[in-house]
């Protein structure tokens, strides 16, 4: 169906670096019920926040809003698109 890779900022704060669901599975839901197990996988160990990027001229930044990721800061590299960051609240 796709994948989900994380790391870690600042070695405590989980950074979603990749979200890849592939052609044929777009659309149905899975790239939300992925993000979704992630969140509550990093709930489990203690996070209370997460993270992750995307550059502004690419859509998923209005997929990361829908879930509830707000932005929370950008990097303008030379001669690349503005890399946009968001973050999100996990705990409850």
């Amino acid at each position: 169906m796709g994948w989900l890779r994380f790391g870690l900022f600042w070695d405590n704060i989980p950074f979603m670096n990749m979200l890849y669901i592939l052609d044929g599975n777009r659309g149905k839901g899975f790239g939300t019920a992925l993000v979704s197990f992630w969140e509550k996988e990093m709930a489990k160990v203690g996070c209370r926040r997460v993270l992750t990027s995307t550059q502004a001229n690419e859509k998923a930044q209005f997929f990361y809003r829908k879930l509830g990721y707000t932005k929370c800061g950008a990097l303008l590299l030379p001669k690349e698109p503005l890399e946009m960051f968001f973050t999100k609240d996990i705990m409850q």
